[in-house]
């Protein structure tokens, strides 16, 4: 059995005419797609169903979460993802202030 490998991506064939009225034919040249088949199949399945980044983080928690998160609303899931978020904020802030003398590292590299 004979096996053939086709290309990925169609191929595109150019026929060029030059002025003395002889035919050049060009071997026909593969076309290179920047994104792989999966990343463009991807990118379209987003655009026909785009999901909001909250929408997103709401699940993820929920997939973390497991079975905790089971009795748990949509907005009380929100509510502790904010307020993890806040607490991990504060928290490194005064960490950095501990570290930097006083100033946090958005205020350091905002200074230079």
């Amino acid at each position: 059995m004979l096996i053939q490998e086709l290309p990925l991506y169609p191929i595109q064939e150019s026929i060029s005419y030059s002025p003395n009225n002889s035919k050049e034919i060009n071997m026909p040249q593969q076309s290179t797609h920047p994104l792989t088949p999966q990343k463009t199949l991807d990118n379209l399945l987003q655009n026909i169903f785009p999901q909001n980044k909250e929408e997103n983080k709401i699940i993820q928690t929920r997939k973390l979460l497991d079975k905790t998160a089971e009795n748990l609303s949509d907005e009380q899931i929100h509510c502790i993802v904010a307020e993890f978020q806040f607490l991990i904020n504060s928290w490194l802030d005064e960490y950095e202030k501990e570290i930097f003398g006083g100033m946090t590292l958005k205020e350091i590299l905002n200074e230079q």
